[in-house]
């Protein structure tokens, strides 16, 4: 009976996974591990995509609540879910109030990993692309990265 007790208290507890289910559809089991994945419209753009145009990496070294006070700085920007090592936030057009959703990760083998795509919609010209780029190079001046 003692044996069977230690070896519980030694066992760490299990943590929950935290599902999300996309303003754009798709769902994820555990939003801190699986990135959101982009669907068949060009509105979307992912550092993990398979097609090159639709890839955006971030710079080396960039720290994720770096990455987080800088996607928060940008307009109509709000937080919408997060947890240990992720994130998820909405930015609000300001004409149409058209909603785009980024993701976060800071894996834990070192690189991030960020999404960012519309709502709705079919095509974006490119908005996320260039919010994910403003962001990335906000969170690496603040860091003082180049």
């Amino acid at each position: 009976m003692i044996a069977a007790l230690t070896l519980m208290s030694q066992i760490p507890p299990a943590t929950a996974a935290t599902a999300w289910h996309s303003c754009s559809g798709p769902d994820v089991a555990d939003a801190a591990v699986e990135l959101l994945p982009c669907t068949d419209r060009p509105n979307c753009i992912s550092s993990g995509h398979s097609d090159p145009a639709r890839r955006l990496l971030p710079p080396a070294g960039l720290d994720l609540d770096a990455v987080r006070r800088a996607a928060l700085a940008e307009p109509r920007s709000q937080l919408m879910a997060e947890g240990p090592g992720w994130f998820i936030v909405h930015f609000r057009s300001w004409l149409f109030g058209f909603v785009d959703e980024a993701h976060f990760i800071q894996r834990p083998d070192g690189p991030l990993a960020a999404r960012s795509g519309a709502c709705s919609g079919y095509w974006d010209f490119g908005v996320n692309r260039r919010r994910l780029q403003r962001i990335f190079a906000r969170a690496s001046g603040a860091q003082g990265l180049k």
